[in-house]
């Protein structure tokens, strides 16, 4: 399924250059479908799927499959281009898929493999664009940094030259989906369960590594791992983040969007119990939710609602609204 989406994404990033972002401009598929060795079924299913995800329009005749990108097409295809030029999201996208790659070698067994040969991985891209060589060996600098992986390094060589997965890298990959963010900051968020007294209604952050978070009440007291206190100002925001983190089952999702709305939602939810929530952090984890949050507010109205439900869409776009200032 993860091919399948990646080639239609391909196909709608072709078209939009294509149609020169514009939504009144006939795209012919089979010269993309034909560089790839795709056949003309393969060209017409590629239609079906843009069109079922209300991404595309088919104008197709007979024989020549085709396709007029919509308003939700072109909002697609510019979020993933953001996000391909985001160096951070970048970072932690090589980050993640070079760990679940050193693990594959572990299962394999492969005695300390180079990570630099996870750049030939069918995975080493983000959003379509390969991984440069720098930023993998960056993203296994950082991972050794952090005990994800280990092995020698070299003078002039960033990071290990060679390495193997860590029993702490084994666990973010199979009880985190080696989200390596989120199970660091869990690890770093983590303290001993204890009975506090916190100020104010308290919610269950559904992505924020189960901690709960309290404000503007008096006297709730909870035995809990964590409970942590929203800035005063924010406490609408993480509300709507918790709800709509409850509902991304019903959204329909591919695991790449699960995993992008999960770690961006946990970066604002830790942003807003600090005691300074720092603006920077909070916009950039707010532009991945609007790109992927769009589409699914927006279900019901483009009729492509098939398969997500009404709160969903709801909590889709109460989050968009509440996160629109930043």
């Amino acid at each position: 399924m993860d091919d399948t989406v990646a080639t239609r994404d391909a196909l709608l990033d072709w078209a939009y250059d294509q149609a020169g972002g514009d939504t009144t401009n006939a795209v012919p598929v089979m010269p993309f479908a034909e560089e790839r060795g795709l056949d003309l079924d393969a060209g017409f299913t590629l239609v079906d799927m843009c069109t079922a995800s209300g991404l595309a329009q088919s104008v197709s005749t007979f024989g020549n499959p085709s396709i007029l990108l919509t308003p939700d097409g072109l909002a697609h295809v510019q979020g993933r281009r953001r996000r391909r030029d985001d160096p951070a999201l970048r970072a932690g996208a090589a980050r993640n898929g070079l760990l679940r790659w050193m693990y594959r070698q572990h299962i394999a067994r492969v005695h300390m493999p180079l990570p630099g040969q996870f750049a030939s991985a069918p995975e080493a891209a983000f959003e379509g664009s390969a991984f440069t060589e720098v930023e993998i060996a960056l993203a296994a600098e950082y991972l050794a940094k952090r005990e994800l992986i280990k092995g020698p390094g070299a003078f002039g060589h960033t990071g290990p030259v060679r390495a193997d997965i860590t029993p702490d890298g084994m666990d973010c990959v199979v009880d985190w989906s080696a989200n390596v963010s989120a199970y660091l900051r869990r690890q770093e968020l983590t303290v001993s369960t204890s009975t506090s007294t916190y100020n104010g209604p308290v919610f269950n952050g559904g992505s924020a590594d189960g901690a709960q978070l309290a404000w503007n009440n008096q006297s709730v007291t909870q035995n809990n791992t964590r409970v942590e206190q929203i800035a005063p100002g924010y406490e609408a925001l993480a509300k709507a983040l918790t709800e709509m983190l409850r509902q991304v089952p019903a959204m329909g999702l591919s695991e790449e969007a699960r995993e992008d709305i999960d770690a961006a939602s946990s970066e604002i939810l830790a942003e807003i119990v600090r005691d300074g929530p720092r603006p920077g952090p909070i916009r950039r984890a707010a532009t991945v939710l609007r790109t992927w949050l769009t589409p699914i507010a927006a279900a019901g109205r483009a009729g492509v609602g098939q398969g997500v439900s009404d709160g969903a869409q709801a909590a889709a776009r109460t989050a968009i609204e509440l996160i629109s200032p930043f």
